[in-house]
């Protein structure tokens, strides 16, 4: 059994540990910290997946999104919990930024409804000055050079 709630102190401090603190979008440094979000946890505590989100204006921006249990709807469910917390606001627009090595992340947000906005050619080669532990190039030996947005119009 998957148990959803949002992110307590306790679980923050295991997930950035795990993940690391700060992700860098579009230019912008995203401190996890200090983020709302949401964690999956089996029967056991254990963390099988979590998302953080930023919200500004009319929109939301997915900063992170990780699930350690694939194929079993957690990062669905997840996208699902934020989309429902944004019905509650004036928020239009949900989207997020992946990388254009990413293969698995852009079948995945598309078969979730997210349309890919633009690629922003080069972004990543920005943000590599802010956070220089980014690769050059994946596990599957793809460079790793673009931002690709996505969005989705709520």
């Amino acid at each position: 059994m998957v148990r959803y709630k949002e992110i307590s102190d306790r679980h923050r401090e295991q997930l950035l540990a795990a993940r690391g603190t700060i992700v860098v979008s579009r230019g912008n440094v995203h401190h996890l910290k200090d983020l709302p979000g949401y964690i999956a946890e089996d029967a056991a505590g254990n963390i099988l997946g979590m998302i953080f989100y930023a919200l500004a204006d009319e929109e939301c921006e997915i900063v992170a999104l990780n699930s350690y249990r694939q194929g079993a709807g957690i990062g669905t469910t997840l996208i699902n919990l934020v989309k429902e917390r944004l019905q509650a606001g004036p928020y239009k627009r949900m989207w997020l930024i992946t990388t254009n090595d990413n293969i698995h992340a852009i079948r995945f947000y598309q078969k979730r409804g997210f349309d890919m906005k633009c690629i922003h050619r080069h972004a990543v080669h920005e943000a590599r000055l802010v956070k220089p532990s980014i690769p050059l190039v994946s596990d599957e030996g793809i460079p790793i050079q673009h931002e690709i947005e996505f969005e989705m119009i709520l």
